[in-house]
């Protein structure tokens, strides 16, 4: 199976436009820096870029924007990834060029072709032995960030190189996943880090130098602060802007109003405000963040019971949620789990609506009485009580019990619970193993977050297989299709029950942006280095 660079494709407010995939020319050199002054002016257009300077909320450290110096595994990974490139990078129709011009797939062997062209910041072309020294170099000293796993977890077998531009990557077993995180790990310059001994500590020369379509030519660390610059031997497609700064503020919000920032966090309570001006613009940020409610089936083996767990469903208004605790900035959940605009979303899951009439019949006289688990944050109070609201009214004697989220999460992860409310997200950055977590009894319970927690006490071998076969799949078609086998079944057993997923929002200034950041594979806009090319 090969595969030929796909252009990268955003939606902006005005239209669609496609990113063309344009070979760059020249170089530019790492240069230092240490703080950024946030400036209250409108920066002017380019004539070469969209903006000449972007400017977004900075104030806080994320650490030296490498690989192995970053400290954070959101936004300062994707401060990173804007210096450090990788193959391939992954929109909402998959995995897509990056570094990697063209890949193949055969079995356990990946076979991907960089662009002729590639070059780091200093200058230096980048080859394949580049990728070859930051596969063995990252086996032993594995980075913050680290795709390729480590120890007895490392997935790589070997590697052929082919020659200057073609390397062969042999992993020990291919699933889901495995491009993906070939695609996804950032190759050092072996000219540069061959002779670093310790990189957990290095800020020596070149430890800023990437392959990445910016260069970072300022960081402030004990501000908060940083500044990118477009690369301009950077060979796949046009940067959006010449320059982003992150600029330390203290209000978002105000900054925004004074000219101090170019694009921030639209609140849900002031959405009407806002949208009434016509100088400001907004992007909706795609999310699968919400909230999901967990049975122990152990503990209340009554609800094993399919007509019960549609019940429950039935009588929980969960437009309410959206409306009065998400403040509308938000959607109902699926029964498949999956949240509507995914690439894996199937739109003929079972859909279970409204009707407390409906769960008063099929509950009411059964003498249930189950208690909620929840964390005491008042969103999670707010939607236990709609929760009990419901169920009540429709016969269930329902006792809420609140705790810390860190008590909350230990009690849900030892299974010391009958009904518990916990958040739902992350699935949309791996979502093949994600589903498998959740629903394969091979592979329940293996993590430590509530969020990854399947349902104690529920069986099922057709869904068990189902979530393994569409895990283990390689050929991305054919796993879409059994992961939407897999999402229909979800939603007609409903051993989870998903309340709502909740949206956020962006705005920006009209009169100078355009609203061409979009949000990527569930990645907020300004954590995936998409947004920040042309489009």
């Amino acid at each position: 199976m090969k595969h030929i660079g796909k252009k990268a494709v955003s939606l902006t407010l005005a239209g669609a436009l496609s990113l063309g995939l344009l070979a760059g020319c020249g170089s530019t050199e790492q240069t230092g820096g240490s703080g950024i002054p946030a400036g209250s002016e409108s920066p002017a257009a380019s004539s070469a870029y969209q903006v000449d300077t972007l400017r977004l909320e900075g104030g806080t450290d994320y650490g030296a924007p490498n690989p192995f110096l970053h400290n954070s595994r959101g936004p300062g990974t994707a401060k990173m990834r804007l210096v450090y490139g990788s193959l391939l990078e992954k929109d909402e129709e998959g995995d897509v060029s990056w570094l990697a011009e063209s890949w193949s797939m055969d079995g356990n062997d990946y076979t991907f072709t960089l662009f002729e062209n590639a070059q780091f910041q200093d200058g230096q072309p980048l080859t394949t032995a580049d990728v070859a020294f930051t596969l063995d170099y990252y086996q032993e000293h594995p980075p913050v960030t680290n795709p390729l796993g480590a120890g007895e977890g490392w997935i790589v077998d070997h590697y052929t190189v082919v020659d200057g531009q073609t390397i062969t990557i042999t992993v020990k077993e291919a699933d889901a996943d495995t491009l993906s995180s070939l695609g996804s790990f950032v190759i050092l310059p072996k000219h540069i880090w061959e002779n670093v001994d310790d990189p957990y500590t290095y800020t020596g020369d070149g430890y800023l130098t990437g392959s990445g379509a910016y260069s970072c030519t300022a960081y402030d660390g004990a501000a908060g602060s940083y500044e990118f610059t477009a690369f301009d031997g950077w060979c796949n497609g046009t940067q959006g802007a010449e320059k982003i700064q992150f600029v330390p503020v203290s209000d978002a919000l105000l900054a925004f109003e004074n000219g101090e920032i170019d694009i921030t966090d639209l609140p849900a309570d002031l959405m009407d405000t806002y949208l009434s001006d016509p100088t400001i613009g907004v992007v909706e940020k795609a999310n699968d963040f919400g909230y999901k409610l967990l049975i122990n089936y152990e503990a209340c083996p009554d609800f094993l019971d399919l007509t019960l767990r549609q019940a429950v469903y039935a009588a929980i208004d969960r437009q309410s949620v959206v409306d009065s605790v998400f403040r509308g900035a938000g959607t109902v959940g699926s029964a498949g789990y999956v949240p509507q605009g995914s690439l894996y979303y199937n739109e003929d899951v079972v859909q279970y609506d409204y009707d407390p009439e409906a769960a008063r019949a099929a509950l009411e006289g059964r003498g249930l009485s189950v208690t909620l688990l929840c964390s005491d944050g008042a969103d999670d109070l707010a939607i236990a009580e709609l929760i009990r609201n419901g169920l009540t009214a429709a016969g269930v004697e329902m006792t809420v019990e609140s705790h810390d989220s860190a008590t909350r999460d230990q009690m849900v992860n030892d299974g010391s619970y009958q009904f518990a409310l916990v958040g739902n997200g992350g699935w949309g950055n791996n979502p093949p193993t994600y589903m498998r977590t959740l629903f394969s009894d091979t592979a329940k319970f293996t993590g430590t977050s509530p969020i990854y927690m399947g349902a104690i006490g529920y069986s099922n071998p057709e869904m068990t297989a189902l979530a393994e076969a569409q895990a283990a799949e390689t050929d991305f078609d054919a796993r879409v299709e059994l992961f939407r086998e897999l999402e229909l079944l979800v939603s007609q057993e409903i051993p989870i029950f998903v309340i709502a997923n909740q949206s956020t929002y962006s705005m920006y200034r009209t009169d100078y942006y355009d609203g061409w950041m979009k949000t990527y594979a569930y990645q907020q806009a300004e954590q995936n280095r998409l947004s920040y090319m042309a489009r």
